[in-house]
């Protein structure tokens, strides 16, 4: 009975471990001569509907984190 029980704790925590992975979404938005475009608006879109987005730092600098692993458009 008791390795019935540390099988089953085992399977819980990995089970709540694969479901917590997170993905992040990094980048630069740029002009066409290269140069980093300060507070810019950035959409992620999953499936055509709009999930998150995030404003470019100063540099041109952007990161969209917490999203499922999958397939977005930004």
């Amino acid at each position: 009975m008791r390795k019935f029980f540390y099988a089953l704790v085992i399977l819980i925590v990995s089970a709540g471990a694969a479901m917590a992975q997170k993905g992040e979404i990094q980048g630069k938005v740029v002009d066409e001569k290269g140069e980093g475009i300060p507070f810019a608006n950035v959409a992620v879109f999953k499936d055509g509907v709009l999930e998150t987005g995030a404003q470019t730092d100063f540099d041109g600098l952007y990161s969209v984190s917490g999203l499922v692993p999958g397939t977005y458009d930004v």
